[in-house]
C-alpha cells in the first residue's frame, strides 16, 4: 500500500489538508504566508517520504478508510485538485467524522462507497468546501461522472448548523448517487451544485432533511435541491423525509411501491416525468406528497398506486397508465390533460375524482362507494369495471369497445335522459341499470351473476343472448329482446311492472317465470315460448308471429289481444288458459293445439276471425262473443259448457276437422260444413242451433240419441229463423245414448228441427241430410231417417223404426229383394193413402231368427243313421257273411244342402250348404255288439232373407257356421236281421252373422243330441234282395250364449224338440269284379215336433222377442251302395234329397251325399 501523502492548502477550510501524492495542490489566493508555507513544507515532503498517520491510506488512487488506527478526522481529497478516478472505499465499521471541514472531498470520475455499519459525516458550522464559489463544507463532495454508493446500514449525515453544508455535494453533473442506506442533514441532504447536466439518484434507503435529534416531525426542508438547467433522474424506492426541489432541467422522479416523500415536491422548469413503479406487480403504495407542482407527464408503470395528488392543480399535462393500477386519491374531474391507459393498465376512480376524458386500451376501474354520476367519456377498445356498493350512473355515450363488468353496487346507463349507454359486452355480477328516456340498444353480450334493470321510460333493446343469472326487473317503459333477428334473449326470471316485449324472427323460449304488473308484446314474425307459471297482470299483446305456452298461467293473469295472422299455439298437453282474448283485427288469428287437448276457459271477444289448427282438441268454456268467422281448420273444437261457441259468429269445419258440442247445446250464425259436426255427450238432449245458413259439404252430423220408441229424447240441429236454411248433403250419425229399440209411432225421435221459416229441403228435394249406413240398428229395430212428420208436411227430419206397406199385402215374392245400398234421407215422411206403418226390423233379426234351425240341420246331417255313418253290413269279399269280431275304424265326407223356410216374427229363409267329414272307430266289437267313439266337422254358409227394415223377403246377409262333434256309439245286430243303434253326440259351434249393411257379430253355443234307430230285415224270396223297416227317434237340445251386437244384447232362446223317423230300405247283395256291392234305396219320412225359437233384443226398459216357429215335415229319398274292395276294406256312400211336406218350417234340400271309407283293423 502507498502509504505517501501531500500536505496541500484547502482554500474553502482556510487549512492544510492530507491528501494523496497523486492530489494538485492549489495556493490559496487570499495570503502570502500560506503561500510561502506551503512551499517549505512541500520541499520537506519532496525530500522526505513518510507514512500518514490516519485511518484512511491511499494505494495509488484507491483510498481505504478502515476502522484501525481510529477515526479519521480530516478530510480525504482535496476536492477539484484531487486526481481524477480516485475512489474511496469507507469499509464496514469505520468512522469518518471531520466536524466543521468535510469528510470526503473528490474530483471528476470519483468513486465512493460507504459500507454497511460505516459512517461518513461532519458538523460543519462554518467551515467551507474544498470548491471554490463559497460552498460549505458538506459531508461528501465530489465533481462530474462520479458515483456514490451508500449500502445498507451505512450512514452519511451533515449534523452541523451551516445551511450551506449537505451531507452530499455534487459539484459537477453526470453523477449518480446510489443510497441503501442514510443521507440525513439538518438542510438539505443532496444538492447539485452545477447549472447544467444530468445526475441520477436511486434511493432505496432513507434520505432526510431538516434533522433534528428527538423530532418526529421532520417538516419540509429540501431533501435535495438542484441549480440552473441542470437535471436530475431520482429513483426513489426508499423513504425520503422532506421535499425534492428540481431544478429547471428536464427532470424525472420514479416512485415505487413501498416508497415515501413526506414533503413537497417541485419539478421546477423543464419538461418533467413521473412515473408510479413497483418490483412487484401486487405491491400497493400511496403517493401523498404534500404538493407536486412542476411535473406535465404522470406515467404509472406497475403496482397499486393510490395518487392522492389533484391532477388539475399539479401541472400534469399528461397522464398514462402503462401498467398496474392508479387509483385516483384525489380529484381529477376538472383535470383537462391527456388521461390514457395502456392494454395492461388500470386506472381506478370514483365518479367524482374521474377526469371527464379517458382514452383506454386497458381498464377504467369506478370504484363506487356511495351514488355518484360520471358525466365524461372513456374511448378505446379497452373495459371499465364497476366496483363498490354505491350506484355509478354513466350519462354519456360512451365509447370504449372492451367489456364492462359489474363487480358489485349498480351500474346504470342514463339518468333518465337521451344519453348514457356502453359498447361491448358486459358481465354483470351485481345490478346493471338502464335509465333512458328514448330507445337504446344493447348489442354486446351480457353474461354473469348480476340483475338487469330496466328503470327509464324508454325502450332498452336487447339484440345478443344474455346469460346473466340474476333476474331481470322491468320497472318502467320497455325491455325488448330482439330487434327482428334471430338473437336478443335473457335467462332467469323477469319481475315485468312496464312492458317487456318479444321481437325475433326466429325461436325464443322464457323458462323464467315473469310476475309484476306488467305487459308482455309479442312483436317479430319468429316464434315465442313461455312455458312458465307467469303471474303479470298486465296483459299480452300477440302483435305478430307465433306465441306458444307450456303451462296453464304462461300468459299471467290478464288478457291476450291477438292481431291478424298471429297464432296461439302449445308446447304441453292438458293446458288451460282462463285469460281473456281480444281479436283486434278482422282477420284470421290463428290457434293451432298441435297433437295436444287444450282449453280456453276465458271469453273470446272482438271482430277477428278464428282458426283452429292442429289435430288435437281445442275447448273452449269461455262465454265467447267475437263476431268474426270460426274456422275449425284441423283436429277438434269442443265446447266445454253451454253457450260457449259464439253465437254472432259463422262456423265452418274443414274436411278431416270436428265441431264437438259435446252434449252442450251452442248457438252459431251459420255453419258450413265439410267435415264433422258432433253434438254426442253423456246423455242424449244437446240443441245446435244455426240462425243462419247451415250448408252441408258431404260433412257429417253426429247426434246422440236414445233409440227407443218416439217419445225418445234426441240431441237436434235446429235451424231458427226466415233466412236459416240446410243445404248441400250431410251425412247424419246417430250414437244410441241408451234404448235398445223399440217401435216408433207417429213422426218418430226428431233430430233435425226447422223453426220460425226455416226450411230443410224436407218438402223439395230431400236431399239436405241421408243416414249413414241407411240405417242405425237397436234391439230388434233399425231406424231410418225421414223428411217431413208421419203425414208428410213440415221441414223437420226425423228417425223411425217403422216403414211404410200398402194396406193390403202383396203375395209373398218367391226370391229375396236386395235391400238399398244408401240411407233414406230423400224418403217422404208420410205414409200415405191406404198405407200402413210396419216396424223396420234390423237385418240381424232374420240372421238370428234362422241360425238355430241352421245349426239343427248341421247336427242332423252329422248324427245321420246307422247306414249313412258307416255302410252297410260287412261280407267277405266273396260275398259270405263276417264273423264280425273285428274291429272297424270308418270315415266319411259329408256335402249336405240347407234350404230352411221359418214361419216367424220375420220369416227367415235360409239357403246354403255345409261340408266336412266324420271319423270313428270301435272300441269293442263281438259278433253281435260294437261300440265306438267318432269326431266331426261341418263348416257352412247360410244366406238369409226375411222381413226387415220393413221389407218381406228382403236380403240380409249370410251366417257364417263352424261345427265340430264329439260322439259314442252303440250297435246291437242279431242273426235274424234285426239291428238297435244308439249314438249320443256333443257339438260346439262358432258362427258369424254378417249383415250386408252393418259390423259382423261372432258367437257360440253348443248343442246334444241322442238318437235311437231299429230296423227289421225281411228276404224277399231268392231273389237276394231284403226290405228293412226302420224307425228312429233323435232328441235335439240346443244352446246358444248370449250375443253383443252393435245397439243391442240378444238372449237366443232355442227349443229342444224331438225329431222321428219312419224309414224303409230295399237292399240287395251281389258279386262283381271289385268285390262284393251291396246297393239299396230307401224312402224316410221325417216328423219333427212343433215350437220356437226366441230370439230375445233386450234393453233396459223392454225386449223384444223375435220368434221362429219350429216343427216340420220332411219326405227323403235317397240311394247308396257298400262295396267290399277287400276282407278289410270297404267303400260306402249315399246320395239323397229331401222335400218339404208340411209343419211351420218348411226343410228342403237339393241332392246331397257322403263318401265314406271302412277298414278292419
Amino acid at each position: 500500500m502507498n502509504r505517501v501523502f501531500r500536505i496541500v492548502w484547502n482554500d474553502s477550510l482556510a487549512a492544510w489538508t492530507v491528501v494523496s501524492e497523486l492530489s494538485r495542490g492549489h495556493a490559496k489566493a487570499s495570503a502570502a504566508a500560506s503561500a510561502a508555507g506551503a512551499a517549505v513544507i512541500a520541499l520537506a515532503l519532496a525530500s522526505v517520504s513518510m507514512p500518514a498517520a490516519a485511518d484512511c491510506a491511499a494505494a495509488g488512487a484507491a483510498i481505504t478508510c478502515a476502522t484501525a488506527g481510529g477515526t479519521q478526522s480530516t478530510t480525504v481529497g482535496a476536492g477539484p485538485a484531487t486526481a481524477d478516478n480516485t475512489s474511496v472505499d469507507v469499509q464496514p465499521g469505520a468512522l469518518v467524522s471531520t466536524g466543521n471541514s468535510s469528510a470526503i472531498s473528490l474530483g471528476n470520475n470519483a468513486a465512493i462507497t460507504v459500507r454497511g455499519g460505516a459512517t461518513v459525516q461532519n458538523s460543519s458550522t462554518n467551515g467551507n468546501s474544498q470548491y471554490p464559489g463559497g460552498i460549505g463544507a458538506n459531508t461528501i463532495e465530489f465533481n462530474s461522472n462520479s458515483t456514490l454508493v451508500i449500502e445498507q446500514g451505512a450512514n452519511v449525515f451533515a449534523d452541523g448548523t451551516a445551511g450551506n453544508s449537505e451531507a452530499v455535494n455534487p459539484v459537477g453533473s453526470g453523477n449518480t448517487i446510489i443510497n441503501h442506506g442514510t443521507v440525513r442533514s439538518t438542510h438539505a441532504a443532496i444538492w447539485f451544485q452545477a447549472n447544467s447536466g444530468n445526475n441520477t439518484i436511486v434511493n432505496t434507503g432513507r434520505m432526510e432533511a431538516g434533522y433534528v435529534a428527538g423530532n418526529t416531525n421532520p417538516g419540509t426542508s429540501t431533501v435535495f435541491g438542484a441549480n440552473g438547467t441542470s437535471a436530475v433522474d431520482f429513483t426513489n424506492k426508499g423513504s425520503v423525509i422532506g421535499s425534492l426541489s428540481f431544478a429547471s432541467g428536464n427532470d424525472a422522479l420514479h416512485a415505487y411501491t413501498g416508497s415515501s416523500i413526506t414533503g413537497n415536491i417541485s419539478g421546477g422548469g423543464g419538461a418533467n416525468l413521473l412515473t408510479l413503479e413497483s418490483d412487484d406487480g401486487a405491491a400497493a403504495a400511496t403517493f401523498a406528497p404534500l404538493s407536486l407542482t412542476g411535473f406535465q407527464t404522470l406515467q404509472s408503470n406497475g403496482g397499486i398506486w393510490t395518487f392522492n395528488v389533484a391532477l388539475p392543480a399539479s401541472g400534469i399535462t399528461s397522464t398514462t397508465v402503462n401498467g398496474g393500477t392508479l387509483i385516483l386519491g384525489a380529484d381529477a374531474s376538472t383535470y383537462t390533460g391527456s388521461m390514457n391507459v395502456a392494454a395492461q393498465g388500470v386506472l381506478q376512480s370514483t365518479a367524482q375524482f374521474a377526469p371527464l376524458a379517458i382514452g383506454n386500451a386497458g381498464l377504467v376501474r369506478f370504484a363506487q362507494p356511495s351514488d355518484a354520476t360520471y358525466t365524461g367519456l372513456v374511448t378505446g377498445a379497452g373495459g371499465i369495471e364497476k366496483t363498490g356498493a354505491g350506484v355509478l350512473t354513466l350519462t354519456a355515450d360512451q365509447a370504449f369497445t372492451g367489456l364492462t363488468t359489474v363487480s358489485a353496487g349498480t351500474l346504470q346507463l342514463g339518468n333518465g335522459g337521451t344519453t348514457g349507454s356502453v359498447q361491448g359486452n358486459i358481465v354483470n355480477n351485481a345490478t346493471l341499470s338502464v335509465n333512458r328516456s328514448n330507445a337504446l340498444t344493447v348489442s354486446g353480450t351480457i353474461s354473469g351473476s348480476g340483475a338487469l334493470v330496466q328503470a327509464g321510460a324508454g325502450t332498452t333493446i336487447l339484440t345478443a343472448d344474455n346469460s346473466y343469472t340474476g333476474g331481470t326487473a322491468i320497472e318502467a317503459g320497455t325491455l325488448q329482446l330482439g330487434n327482428g333477428g334471430a338473437t336478443g334473449s335473457i335467462v332467469g326470471n323477469i319481475a315485468n311492472n312496464a312492458t317487456l316485449v318479444l321481437n325475433r324472427s326466429d325461436a325464443l323460449t322464457l323458462p323464467g317465470t315473469i310476475s309484476g304488473t306488467g305487459s308482455v308484446v309479442k312483436e317479430g314474425a319468429g316464434t315465442t315460448t313461455l312455458t312458465a307459471a307467469n303471474s303479470y297482470s298486465g296483459g299480452t299483446a300477440l302483435k305478430q308471429g307465433r306465441l306458444n305456452v307450456g303451462h296453464s298461467l304462461a300468459l299471467g293473469t290478464g288478457a291476450l289481444a291477438m292481431d291478424d295472422g298471429t297464432t296461439l299455439g302449445f308446447v304441453a298437453d292438458g293446458l288451460n288458459l282462463a285469460n281473456a282474448i281480444v281479436l283486434t283485427g278482422n282477420n284470421d288469428p290463428v290457434i293451432d293445439t298441435g297433437a295436444f287437448s287444450e282449453t280456453l276457459s276465458g271469453n273470446i271477444s272482438g271482430g277477428g276471425f278464428i282458426t283452429k289448427l292442429g289435430s288435437g282438441t281445442l275447448t273452449l268454456s269461455g262465454a265467447n262473443t267475437h263476431t268474426g268467422a270460426t274456422n275449425v281448420a284441423e283436429g277438434t273444437l269442443k265446447a266445454g259448457a253451454t253457450g260457449t261457441f259464439s253465437a254472432a259468429s259463422a262456423h265452418t269445419v274443414a274436411s278431416g276437422a270436428t265441431l264437438d258440442l259435446a252434449g252442450f247445446s251452442q248457438t252459431v250464425a251459420s255453419l258450413a260444413n265439410s267435415g264433422t259436426v258432433s253434438t254426442v255427450g253423456t246423455a242424449p238432449g244437446t240443441t245446435l242451433t244455426v240462425n243462419g245458413a247451415y250448408v252441408g259439404n258431404n260433412g257429417v252430423l253426429r247426434l246422440g240419441t236414445f233409440l227407443g220408441d218416439s217419445s225418445s229424447v234426441s240431441d237436434r240441429l235446429v235451424l231458427n229463423g226466415a233466412g236459416a236454411s240446410a243445404s248441400g248433403r250431410t251425412s247424419v250419425q246417430i250414437s244410441q245414448l241408451g234404448g235398445l229399440g223399440a217401435l216408433t209411432t207417429g213422426n218418430g225421435i226428431e233430430v233435425v228441427s226447422a223453426l220460425n221459416g226455416a226450411t230443410t229441403t224436407a218438402q223439395t228435394t230431400r236431399d239436405a241430410f241421408t243416414l249413414a249406413g241407411g240405417h242405425v240398428d237397436a234391439g230388434a229395430f233399425e231406424y231410418r231417417l225421414y223428411a217431413a212428420d208421419a203425414s208428410g208436411a213440415g221441414e223437420n227430419w226425423y228417425l223411425r223404426s217403422t216403414t211404410t206397406a200398402p194396406a193390403t199385402p202383396p203375395t209373398s215374392p218367391t226370391s229375396p229383394t236386395t235391400p238399398p245400398t244408401t240411407g233414406t234421407g230423400g224418403s217422404p215422411g208420410g205414409a200415405g193413402t191406404g198405407a200402413v206403418q210396419v216396424p223396420a226390423y234390423r237385418a240381424e233379426v232374420p240372421l238370428l231368427s234362422a241360425l238355430p234351425s241352421q245349426l239343427r240341420q248341421m247336427d242332423l246331417a252329422m248324427i245321420g243313421n246307422l247306414h249313412q255313418r258307416i255302410g252297410d253290413d260287412d261280407v267277405q269279399a266273396g260275398g259270405t257273411a263276417s264273423s264280425g269280431t273285428e274291429r272297424r275304424a270308418w270315415g266319411r265326407v259329408i256335402a249336405t244342402d240347407i234350404d230352411i223356410r221359418q214361419q216367424g216374427t220375420v220369416d227367415p229363409h235360409s239357403k246354403g250348404n255345409a261340408k266336412g267329414f266324420q271319423a270313428g272307430t270301435d272300441l269293442f266289437a263281438t259278433s253281435n255288439w260294437r261300440a265306438g267313439v267318432y269326431v266331426g266337422q261341418l263348416d257352412g254358409r247360410a244366406r238369409v232373407s226375411g222381413f226387415a227394415s220393413g221389407i218381406a223377403h228382403l236380403a240380409v246377409g249370410s251366417n257364417d257356421l263352424r261345427s265340430q262333434y264329439l260322439g259314442a256309439y252303440g250297435t246291437w245286430t242279431a242273426d235274424s236281421g234285426f239291428y238297435a243303434d244308439a249314438v249320443l253326440q256333443a257339438g260346439r259351434h262358432r258362427y258369424t252373422v254378417e249383415p250386408l249393411s252393418t259390423l259382423r257379430s261372432s258367437g257360440k253355443g253348443d248343442s246334444l243330441m241322442a238318437s235311437i234307430e231299429v230296423g227289421q230285415s225281411f228276404a224277399l224270396g231268392a231273389s237276394g234282395w231284403k226290405i228293412e223297416p226302420q224307425l228312429q227317434l233323435i232328441h235335439q237340445h240346443l244352446s246358444l250364449d248370449s250375443l253383443a251386437i252393435s245397439g243391442a244384447n240378444v238372449r237366443q232362446d232355442s227349443d229342444d224338440g224331438w225329431i222321428a223317423r219312419v224309414g224303409v230300405r230295399l237292399k240287395g247283395e251281389m258279386s262283381t269284379g271289385l268285390g262284393t256291392l251291396q246297393p239299396y234305396a230307401r224312402f224316410n219320412l221325417y216328423k219333427a215336433s212343433g215350437g220356437a225359437d226366441v230370439a230375445r233384443f233386450i234393453s233396459p226398459p223392454a225386449t223384444t222377442g223375435i220368434t221362429g216357429r219350429t216343427g216340420f215335415t220332411v219326405s227323403e229319398l235317397a240311394g247308396g251302395l257298400t262295396l267290399a274292395l277287400s276282407p278289410t276294406t270297404s267303400v260306402y256312400g249315399e246320395v239323397g234329397k229331401l222335400w218339404a211336406s208340411g209343419g211351420a218350417t218348411d226343410v228342403k234340400t237339393s241332392v246331397q251325399g257322403s263318401i265314406g271309407l271302412r277298414m278292419k283293423w
